[in-house]
């Protein structure tokens, strides 16, 4: 079951960067939200089962980590604060 549970997590993952790409930050979010809770799942399941291995912990490890640098880098970057310059009420209606 923990292999099962740690692909559900990467397809998780990679949906909800493509959401995220595509500016849907919601689905993005609660895709997110059920791959973390994917691979707690399979912590879960190996330490009730005593499947505990060096294996498993780098994998876990490694699918944590694509699961950062993946939230990293589909991050939007902040945008910078823009003021239009003042313009005076007589400027204003040359302008119109």
């Amino acid at each position: 079951m923990t292999t099962w549970t740690l692909w559900i997590g990467a397809v998780l993952v990679v949906g909800g960067s493509a959401a995220h790409l595509t500016r849907q930050a919601v689905a993005a979010r609660a895709l997110w939200v059920l791959a973390v809770l994917a691979f707690v799942a399979t912590v879960v399941g190996a330490v009730i089962v005593s499947e505990v291995s060096l294996p498993l912990l780098l994998i876990l490890l490694v699918a944590i980590t694509a699961t950062v640098a993946l939230v990293s880098v589909t991050r939007q970057p902040a945008q910078p604060v823009t003021r239009e310059p003042a313009r005076s009420v007589a400027a204003r209606r040359d302008v119109q």
